[in-house]
């Protein structure tokens, strides 16, 4: 993958911040905004902003249908957000 944000905190949804400070809620540890996760798994709907995940079972949020955890979404983007050709 080339693009420089893959895999950083700063576009993790389990990552939050206030100002500079930021924490992984997975390791309750302080991160740095640019730091890599070791946990990251791209493109998995267990890190998807759009699934919705309840009881290690998912539901895509864009199809409706359910899939599995570990599935590998063909709409991924490394900020967790749609392309501007599926809005």
């Amino acid at each position: 993958m080339t693009d420089e944000r893959y895999g950083k905190c700063d576009v993790c949804r389990y990552c939050v911040h206030s100002d500079e400070d930021w924490a992984c809620m997975i390791n309750n540890k302080v991160v740095s905004a640019k730091q890599s996760c070791p946990r990251y798994r791209p493109g998995c709907c267990e890190n998807c902003s759009h699934a919705t995940i309840e009881f290690g079972n998912a539901v895509c949020g864009i199809t409706k249908q359910p899939t599995d955890i570990l599935n590998v979404c063909d709409k991924y983007d490394p900020c967790g957000r749609l392309s501007l050709n599926d809005q």
